[in-house]
């Protein structure tokens, strides 16, 4: 199949992973950027994220004649708003902060869309409503063929409004880590923004903690330390022994991190999380509220066969099972039979 696959910058690790995953599996790779024009002959529209706005691709999308229009699947990654809230609060602030974004973004005579300036201060804010909104409109227009989350708790959870998702874990990739045998000379690490006040006061608290009792966390936030990715950050999580898990809000999926630090052989020691990902606590990652979170560390720390353990056991089930090119199959499998490519052909032939 010919798969658009869009990305939000420039440099795009994630779109670049994703891309080599699609060649793999035999399929031509179309990138485009996601708020410019949609490539011509495309069977198949592949978002993840969003890193950005959705407006220009669903606006283009929903002008298409549904017998010449690409199936669309958006891979959603990105956190939902509060699920305590009820739908007759969440839904019209969804709704509208999806039309604001709508309203926003405009085509203009050179094929480029850009934003109107006096309403682009208000697609900074609310984006996790946006992105409640944009499924909403694009599954209402009729453009969302397949939506994908990283996550069994969002899938079950968007089941009871009305979707039909499937669940497709970001998953482990080979380009995202090796067995270099270094020493492991960093005995816990904090790696990600930190972002919300919560997840910053959180990490102070364990960082002390662990400080009083004489061991160091090292922090790679874009503050303290530079962001790092590729061979960097592969080399980096080999040397070390523990990986922390902090959440934003307690319902959020960061799965990601578990995707990365286990096979490189780190222990992921986290808060109490929902069931986003069918990995066991105290099989194959500790959980720890985080008042003992650095009492939990230490002992994990000073029983390095007993971290080995539980290391070993959910690295083979990340990279046997919970893979990104499993999801990317089972995505591309939930896509109808008659794709657009047997109707394109089919127009050039009259």
């Amino acid at each position: 199949m010919r798969i658009g696959l869009t990305y939000w910058n420039k440099i795009d690790h994630l779109a670049t992973t994703i891309s080599n995953v699609l060649h793999k599996l035999g399929h031509d790779v179309i990138p485009f950027e996601a708020s410019t024009c949609i490539p011509g002959q495309l069977d198949v529209i592949l978002a993840y994220g969003p890193f950005g706005t959705l407006a220009p691709l669903g606006k283009q999308l929903t002008s298409y004649a549904e017998a010449t229009r690409p199936a669309f699947v958006l891979w959603l990654t990105e956190q939902l708003t509060n699920p305590r809230l009820p739908e007759w609060i969440q839904v019209p602030i969804s709704d509208a902060r999806s039309k604001i974004e709508q309203i926003s973004y405009h085509r203009e005579e050179d094929d480029q869309w850009d934003t109107n300036f006096l309403i682009k201060p208000l697609t900074s804010r609310a984006n996790r409503f946006r992105y409640y909104g944009d499924i909403r409109w694009l599954h209402r227009e009729g453009v969302l063929t397949v939506l994908a989350v990283g996550s069994d708790w969002i899938a079950n959870n968007l089941c009871e409004h009305g979707f039909e998702p499937i669940t497709a874990y970001i998953g482990s990739h080979p380009d995202w880590y090796a067995n270099l045998k270094l020493e492991r000379d960093i005995p816990v690490l904090w790696l990600g923004k930190l972002v919300t006040h919560r997840r910053k006061e959180s990490l102070q608290q364990v960082r002390g903690d662990l400080q009083n009792r004489g061991v160091n966390l090292q922090v790679v936030d874009g503050v303290e330390n530079p962001y790092i990715f590729g061979d960097e950050r592969t080399k980096l999580l080999n040397r070390t022994k523990v990986i922390i898990n902090l959440l934003r809000t307690e319902w959020d999926n960061h799965s990601l991190r578990f995707f990365l630090a286990i096979p490189n052989g780190c222990l992921v020691v986290s808060e109490p999380v929902f069931p986003h990902l069918p990995l066991v606590p105290g099989t194959h990652y500790v959980e720890s509220p985080l008042d003992s979170m650095a009492e939990r560390i230490i002992y994990y720390l000073n029983n390095e066969q007993e971290r080995k353990v539980i290391v070993d056991r959910a690295n083979q089930l990340i990279t046997s099972e919970l893979t990104m090119e499993n999801s990317i199959r089972k995505i591309l499998g939930k896509l109808p039979q008659n794709s657009r490519k047997k109707k394109w052909v089919k127009q050039n032939s009259i």
